[in-house]
């Protein structure tokens, strides 16, 4: 008789064990994907608004996405410019080449062969040749999303031959959304894999 309660005590406090360790596992987990999701929203004060080292991005435009991911270090001429690949939902590529020099960000178009200026902290208002005309209007914008509410936010508007836009960078993050006519167009998600119903 003692020996069977001595099994049947082992056996308990296994599975109080495996119990325990389930436990610990998810509030692992939990606290994780808090910090991160906090992570995301917040950005990080210390960094710049266009920062080049966020590895993957997944972006929502209008009814489809894209995802955007760092390649490689791409020489053209005697400039190095990071290779970033948006890869559509349907398949299609888009690339894009960027370097930063001395906090400012330009971006090399193929078409062209040669490069524009995509941001500069310095600037408020300036024209990159036939990309539109661009102007920072506040650094202090507010953008909700379905993942977050952003606060002091990077606003810059882009005045197209046919189109405006305003687009929201937050510091630590880059960029995280865009307004046509004031409803939301475009915005960031913190997951890669899940799907918008």
């Amino acid at each position: 008789v003692h020996c069977l309660r001595l099994v049947v005590s082992i056996e308990e406090i296994c599975n109080l064990m495996k119990k325990i360790v389930f436990l610990v596992f998810f509030g692992f987990i939990k606290l994780y994907s808090q910090v991160e999701g906090q992570s995301f929203c917040q950005g990080n004060e210390n960094d710049t608004y266009f920062p080049l080292n966020i590895v993957e991005k997944k972006i929502y435009w209008a009814n489809t996405f894209y995802i955007e991911k760092k390649v490689d270090d791409t020489y053209i001429g005697n400039k190095t410019y990071q290779k970033f690949e948006q890869r559509w939902e349907n398949g299609n590529i888009d690339i894009l080449f960027l370097r930063e020099e001395n906090g400012v960000v330009y971006q090399f178009d193929e078409d062209s062969n040669s490069e524009f200026l995509r941001y500069d902290p310095k600037k408020i208002k300036w024209t990159s040749d036939e990309k539109g005309i661009f102007e920072i209007l506040t650094r202090e914008g507010t953008l909700k999303t379905p993942f977050c509410k952003y606060i002091n936010l990077l606003v810059m508007e882009a005045k197209y031959s046919n189109n405006v836009f305003k687009f929201y960078y937050l510091k630590g993050y880059g960029y995280i959304g865009a307004t046509y006519a004031g409803s939301l167009i475009s915005y960031v998600s913190p997951y890669l894999n899940e799907n918008r119903n």
